[in-house]
């Protein structure tokens, strides 16, 4: 039997009690948002003050913005808010939100087309690090069938592999949050309760056709409990261009087109509302095969800035070199009758990015374009 002596017990108090005092001096002294300004730091790409500084700087006179004025010619980095006319048929709390949208999809722009990859290398350790992953069956809903013909997308059960992966399990280690030092060392020293975070997606490996169906996802942020810390590895973009690359090996950079079936996020559905005609809340009729916008015009630049769009916009900035050199997308919408019975009055709204080269030719920036002109 081992024993314990009175000393040694006196020793690892005296011991404990300074550790906590040097963490309780710590946890005042040093926010870890001090930490997080420090270069190298950030793992998914700069941070977006960073991305200002760095891309043209629109415009600060409030000014509205017009839903049928396209941009420059071979200019997918610019856009000059202050010589759009005014917005008709807006009130002035959707011109505002447009308005700042499109400043921030200029941004994002800039980001795709110009900014080297900044992404941290995650890898199946950081999977294993509190995520669980099964493999379930693909069972496309009603309302994307026919986008999946048009497109000429396989979705029979040997073409998709669904993954549920989800942050169910303790973990180690924390995200980009504003903790403080101590915050970080506890992080390392004992395991975080899970955050409940969903990535539920289909994966589509079929070369020029090759597709992520967005269905299910919610991020450990926002998930997470008020204060509880997230895994370091949390991102949408991140998780899921992870699973790809398993997935699809050799043929990861073939990726072209991302589906986002059933959008919930408010402010995404607002977005699409605006731009298609003002519809009420949850009620915009815009049946398959919805509408294309490009990256020049007003309605591509606001739907990029949305959380749809911003996850798109990452995954493709930070994995340029796999998808074969600079890429911008091409992004559809459309809606479908909820088919819930309670819910039959609700619309189910749904977005499709296209991945095309930033050399290729230009798309036609007539606002009547289908999705069909995606195949």
């Amino acid at each position: 039997m081992m024993s314990i002596s009175s000393s040694g017990g006196v020793q690892r108090s005296r011991f404990v009690a300074l550790l906590a005092s040097i963490l309780f001096f710590l946890y005042f002294l040093f926010p870890l948002s001090s930490i997080l300004e420090r270069p190298g730091y950030h793992t998914h790409g700069p941070p977006f003050h960073a991305l200002i500084r760095r891309a043209p700087q629109p415009s600060t006179a409030k000014v509205a913005v017009s839903f049928d004025q396209p941009f420059q010619t071979n200019n997918l980095h610019n856009i000059s808010t202050t010589s759009l006319p005014s917005l008709a048929r807006r009130n002035e709390e959707d011109d505002r939100l447009i308005h700042n949208l499109v400043c921030k999809g200029d941004v994002y722009i800039d980001m795709i087309t110009r900014s080297p990859p900044t992404r941290k290398i995650w890898t199946q350790q950081d999977l294993d690090n509190g995520w669980s992953v099964d493999d379930e069956e693909f069972d496309p809903s009603e309302n994307i069938l026919p986008a999946l013909r048009d497109l000429d997308i396989p979705h029979e059960e040997q073409d998709v592999r669904y993954l549920e992966i989800h942050q169910n399990e303790q973990f180690r280690g924390m995200g980009n949050r504003d903790y403080h030092v101590a915050d970080i060392i506890l992080s390392l020293l004992a395991n975080q309760p899970p955050t409940g975070g969903i990535y539920d997606n289909a994966y589509i490996a079929a070369g020029d056709r090759s597709t992520i169906i967005a269905q299910n996802n919610r991020s450990p942020k926002h998930e997470a409990d008020p204060g509880q810390m997230i895994p370091a590895f949390y991102r949408w973009s991140d998780v899921v261009w992870l699973a790809w690359t398993q997935i699809a090996r050799e043929r990861a950079g073939q990726l072209h087109y991302i589906i986002q079936e059933n959008i919930t996020t408010a402010l995404t559905r607002k977005v699409m509302e605006i731009i298609s005609g003002g519809a009420g809340p949850d009620a915009l009729d815009l049946p398959w095969p919805g509408r294309l916008y490009d990256l020049r015009t007003t309605e591509g630049k606001a739907l990029l800035a949305t959380p749809h769009g911003v996850g798109v916009a990452f995954m493709i900035a930070d994995h340029s070199d796999v998808l074969g050199g600079r890429k911008y997308p091409a992004v559809c919408i459309f809606t479908a009758r909820n088919t819930v019975p309670f819910l039959e009055e609700r619309w189910n709204y749904y977005m499709i990015w296209e991945l095309r080269d930033a050399t290729e030719g230009e798309m036609d920036l007539d606002q009547q374009r289908t999705c069909r002109d995606m195949a």
